[in-house]
């Protein structure tokens, strides 16, 4: 199979993020055109001045739709317009995912759907993409769609995420896996056959590859980057994602007694650290992603007994 190489351009604010992100891999360049490299096994991340980065390795996929979704960033394909519509209450399925860029918590995924019967109420309740919504804000909307709207949601814990990640699946392969289950579960839900609608996470035939190893898969009909804020039943599938991560996210707190950091920054690299000394590898493997650099980054701030950067 052809090596892919994936391409964005970033701001400065961006970059700087990034940098920070990969900050143990960054090797500040002394070529005039490359402000930085960052590499390792299985990335290499090159930034240009002029804000340009490509994406290269076996990591190149899942590292470019996950930065393209952090900041924002359309993604299209072969040079096509996506199939944006205009009407943002479009009755459809729609799925999201959310817990991908934590390391701490499960990867939960959500397909919800939208009827031409139920879309006044979800104009009454203000659906929108659940990062423009607070946690309180969550809390409060994910009951009513659930009340009301058709769903299927499936949660994966850390320690089934980490035992797969170990048995050679990728997070890309997961993802596809537990959309196509949702899709196949609500399908089962409905009586008639709607349009299925999927928050691109990878490219169109990665997917399709993905979906080789599904019994049976159903091929959605619209497949993009920011899906949720163009298409509500997407929105309300991000919502509840959402909500069924943070509700597993506090009962992990309870559970180990440690208040933890979303996402990967280096407070979580702290915490991870913190744990690993309480509780060996063991207990981590229950409560974050393992594969996730911040392991490595935790192990190192044990190895040099420094409590803070």
């Amino acid at each position: 199979m052809k090596k892919m190489n994936f391409v964005m351009r970033l701001d400065d604010r961006q970059i700087e993020a990034v940098l920070d992100f990969y900050r143990h891999n960054v090797k500040i360049s002394q070529q005039n055109h490359i402000k930085a490299t960052i590499s390792d096994e299985t990335l290499k991340l090159t930034i240009y001045k002029s804000g340009k980065c490509v994406f290269q390795g076996k990591d190149a996929e899942s590292a470019f739709f996950f930065w393209s979704e952090n900041f924002n960033i359309p993604v299209e394909e072969n040079g096509d317009k996506k199939p944006y519509n205009d009407d943002f209450y479009t009755p459809s399925i729609g799925s999201d995912e959310s817990g991908v860029g934590d390391y701490f918590g499960p990867l939960t995924v959500c397909a919800a759907y939208l009827s031409k019967d139920d879309v006044e109420y979800a104009r009454e309740l203000g659906v929108q993409d659940s990062k423009n919504l607070s946690d309180k804000q969550i809390y409060e909307m994910a009951p009513l769609l659930m009340k009301r709207f058709v769903y299927s949601l499936l949660v994966l814990n850390n320690k089934k995420y980490n035992d797969l990640i170990t048995k050679g699946y990728n997070a890309n392969t997961l993802k596809a896996y537990l959309h196509a289950q949702t899709h196949k579960k609500i399908l089962m839900k409905t009586k008639d056959r709607p349009k299925i609608i999927v928050d691109q996470f990878c490219s169109k035939a990665s997917y399709q590859n993905y979906l080789k190893a599904f019994k049976d898969p159903i091929t959605p009909e619209i497949f993009i980057t920011q899906a949720e804020s163009h298409y509500a039943s997407v929105a309300m599938a991000s919502i509840i994602a959402r909500y069924a991560f943070l509700r597993h996210f506090h009962k992990m707190e309870k559970e180990i007694g440690v208040t933890l950091v979303k996402g990967a920054s280096k407070q979580v690299d702290q915490v991870a650290s913190k744990l690993i000394k309480a509780g060996g590898m063991n207990a981590l493997n229950h409560y974050a992603k393992v594969h996730f650099k911040t392991t490595e980054k935790a192990k190192a701030l044990l190895d040099s007994n420094h409590p803070s950067y």
